[in-house]
């Protein structure tokens, strides 16, 4: 089949509103507040030659929810660009749409567009952009204040150990379960909505290049200092075995990525009610640290001594 056959059979039935078949999509009654995100994934980069496309599809609209759900707003929809080698299956299609398809159901999303082209050198590059709305202000990363105390959801590091698992650097009986929070994150959409929508959170990110990186970019932007517990950091059951076992893989846990947690600060007087929402939506948040005065990130060991770190996360572009 061509492309366009390819386009007809597994793309267009993504789309139960008919927004896609024309050359651009239209989107009426933006009354609220527009916001978009775009994630772009690259075969060897960000994932590997024989992953799964099921699971690639999956993970490709995820990451982009993500954000969406750091912004504290509802995400609407998306448009998906599509770089394939040209011996591309059809079973990768049908693979790759089913996964769609699932995840458009699960999070309530829609395809609205998009394209796809010949890619020569055997790589897929696959780039999403997400559409949001939301009738309340968004959250920022430029809006938190010293005194804020710093939360995360979730549990860190269990994606950063599943691509260690990934390429046999590390063994384990819980393999499977760190592979799949590599492959699966799952984006704390309902959780951003209600920071946002009950003004707990003052300003918020979502943990994609590393715990201390990301909470980093909250601290350049809004001009403050933090100061993280190792301690109080949250992890799996099956992370601290690990750890436990190769205690210098605590740089990786707090720097390797990939979590896809929300990492936020909010003043102390709503720390009652951000425990309360942990019980009450089901999603573990934890207090690691706080912010202050300054223009540093200030990591204590659990005797409360200063650590210095190798690296801070993940970056493009570095030697």
């Amino acid at each position: 089949m061509n492309e366009f056959n390819y386009i007809k059979k597994y793309i267009y039935p993504l789309d139960y509103n008919s927004l896609i078949g024309n050359d651009a999509a239209q989107i009426t009654n933006l009354q609220d507040k527009l916001i978009i995100t775009k994630d772009i994934l690259v075969e060897k980069v960000h994932f590997f030659s024989n992953h799964n496309p099921k699971l690639l599809a999956k993970k490709s609209l995820r990451v982009n929810l993500s954000d969406i759900a750091s912004m504290g707003v509802k995400p609407y929809g998306y448009l998906l660009g599509l770089i394939l080698p040209s011996n591309i299956t059809e079973q990768w299609w049908k693979k790759f749409t089913s996964g769609l398809k699932e995840d458009n159901q699960q999070f309530n999303i829609k395809l609205i567009g998009g394209d796809t082209t010949q890619n020569n050198n055997n790589s897929i590059i696959i780039s999403i952009t997400i559409l949001g709305f939301t009738n309340h202000s968004s959250l920022e990363r430029s809006k938190a204040t010293a005194g804020d105390y710093i939360y995360i959801s979730g549990n860190i590091g269990d994606a950063a150990l599943g691509l260690l698992t990934y390429h046999n650097i590390i063994k384990s009986q819980n393999c499977h379960y760190f592979k799949n929070k590599y492959d699966l994150p799952n984006p704390r959409l309902d959780l951003g909505l209600y920071i946002n929508n009950n003004n707990i959170a003052s300003s918020c990110i979502d943990i994609s290049d590393g715990l201390i990186q990301d909470i980093e970019h909250i601290c350049q932007s809004s001009h403050v200092e933090a100061n993280i517990y190792i301690n109080k950091i949250p992890l799996s059951k099956e992370a601290k075995i690990i750890l436990n076992n190769n205690p210098q893989l605590l740089e990786t846990i707090l720097t390797g990525g990939d979590d896809y947690e929300l990492a936020f600060t909010s003043h102390p007087k709503n720390d009652i009610k951000i425990k309360d929402l942990s019980s009450k939506i089901g999603i573990k948040i934890t207090q690691i640290g706080y912010l202050s005065n300054g223009c540093n990130i200030n990591i204590y060991d659990h005797n409360n001594q200063k650590i210095t770190l190798k690296k801070k996360g993940f970056q493009h572009f570095s030697n």
